[in-house]
C-alpha cells in the first residue's frame, strides 16, 4: 500500500500489504500494518468495488495498532456482498483510513491493477460511507446500554487462562512415557479448541513431504516441507487458523530463497497445542518476519545452502492467534 494522507507514521511512513482471498462467495482480507501511530483514531480497511459505472465501499472491519508488525484477519460475508451487488472479483483498491469523531483521513492506499490511480473521487465515495458507520457504532452502543440496564446483576470477572509456553523445537524428551498421557488428553474431548488440529494434521500429511529440520529435534514437534503457500492458506483456512501470517512479504523471501519454508505441528502438554510456521533465514539478523511474534531457531549441516536456521511463528490451536 502506498501513503496517501501524512502524519499518521511513527518517525517515517507507515507500511502496510494487503491480500485477499475468496472462498463461497465472501472475501478475507489479510492485512499486515506497520508504523501507524496510535491516537484518537478507529483505523479500518475498506474495499472499494466497481459497479457499474459507479464504485461501491465495503468496510472490512477495524485493524489495531497494538505493536509492530499487528496483523488482522478480516471478512466481508458472501450476504453483504450481495446485499450491495458486488462480487469478489470486483474489488478494485483498498484504503486504510483513520477515522475521529465526524473526521476521515486515509493514510494509506492501494490498487489490484497497475493502471488504476488514486482519484480524489474515491475519497468521496469513502466519505459517503463514514455516517453509516458512526450510525452502526451508536446503535451498538445503545444495544450494550440496554443489555446493561436489563442485567443489573455484576458478573464476577473472568480471570484469563494463562497460556503454556511451547517447549524448543530443538530439545530432547527425556521421558518418552508422556507422549502416551499426551495422546490420552487430546483424544478425550474435553476443553474448547477454536482450530481442529486433527484436520490439519490430516491435510497436512497428505500434501506436504515429512521432515526433520533440526538434529536433536524436539518428538513433540512434527513438521512439513512447503513450498505452495496458496495449498497451505487453503489448509489454514479450512482447519479454522485465520491468522494472516502470509501478509507479510519476509515470508516470500524466505520462500524464494531456499525454495520452502516449513509448516508444523505441537502437540504439547494439557492440550497446548501450536500450529508453527517456519521462515527460513542466513542467521539471526536477516529476514526476520515478525519484531517480537517470532523466535529464531538454528540448524547445523543444512542441506539448503547458506541456511542458518529457521524464525518460528506460533499459533495456538484453542485460541487461534500468535503467541507473542
Amino acid at each position: 500500500m502506498e501513503e496517501l494522507d501524512g502524519g499518521f507514521g511513527i518517525g517515517s511512513s507507515p507500511e502496510a500489504f494487503v491480500r485477499l482471498d475468496s472462498w463461497d462467495g465472501r472475501i478475507v482480507a489479510s492485512v499486515h500494518v506497520k508504523g501507524l501511530k496510535q491516537g484518537p483514531f478507529r483505523y479500518m480497511l475498506y474495499l472499494i468495488f466497481s459497479q457499474g459505472d459507479k464504485l461501491v465501499a465495503i468496510p472490512a472491519g477495524s485493524i489495531g495498532t497494538s505493536f509492530p508488525g499487528m496483523q488482522a484477519s478480516l471478512e466481508i460475508g458472501a450476504n453483504t456482498l450481495e446485499a450491495h451487488g458486488v462480487k469478489p472479483e470486483w474489488v478494485k483498491y483498498a484504503a486504510i483510513t483513520a477515522e475521529s469523531r465526524d473526521k476521515m483521513w486515509i493514510p494509506l492506499f492501494s490498487s489490484f491493477e497497475k493502471n488504476l490511480k488514486w482519484d480524489e473521487s474515491l475519497r468521496q465515495v469513502l466519505y459517503r460511507k463514514a455516517p453509516a458507520q458512526q450510525a452502526e457504532k451508536v446503535s451498538e452502543a445503545k444495544k450494550e446500554q440496554a443489555e446493561e440496564e436489563a442485567e443489573p446483576e455484576k458478573k464476577e470477572e473472568a480471570k484469563p487462562e494463562p497460556k503454556p509456553e511451547p517447549k524448543p523445537a530443538e530439545q530432547v524428551r527425556s521421558q518418552p512415557e508422556q507422549k502416551a498421557e499426551q495422546k490420552d488428553l487430546l483424544s478425550d474431548g474435553v476443553g474448547l479448541a477454536k482450530c481442529d488440529i486433527s484436520k490439519l494434521e490430516t491435510l497436512l500429511k497428505n500434501n506436504f513431504e515429512a521432515t526433520q529440520p533440526f538434529k536433536r529435534g524436539n518428538p513433540d514437534y512434527t513438521w512439513y516441507l512447503v513450498n505452495d503457500l496458496a495449498k497451505l492458506s487453503n489448509i489454514m483456512y479450512m482447519s479454522g487458523i485465520n491468522v494472516p501470517v502470509f501478509a507479510n512479504p519476509k515470508i516470500l523471501v524466505g520462500l524464494f530463497r531456499y525454495k520452502h519454508i516449513l509448516a508444523g505441528l505441537y502437540k504439547g502438554e494439557n492440550r497446548s497445542n501450536y500450529f508453527v510456521i517456519g521462515i527460513p533465514a542466513r542467521d539471526e539478523n536477516d529476514n526476520r518476519p515478525f519484531e517480537t511474534a517470532c523466535r529464531w531457531v538454528p540448524v547445523t549441516g543444512s542441506d539448503f545452502r547458506d541456511l542458518g536456521g529457521y524464525w518460528l511463528v506460533y499459533v495456538s490451536m484453542r485460541s487461534g492467534e500468535i503467541v507473542v
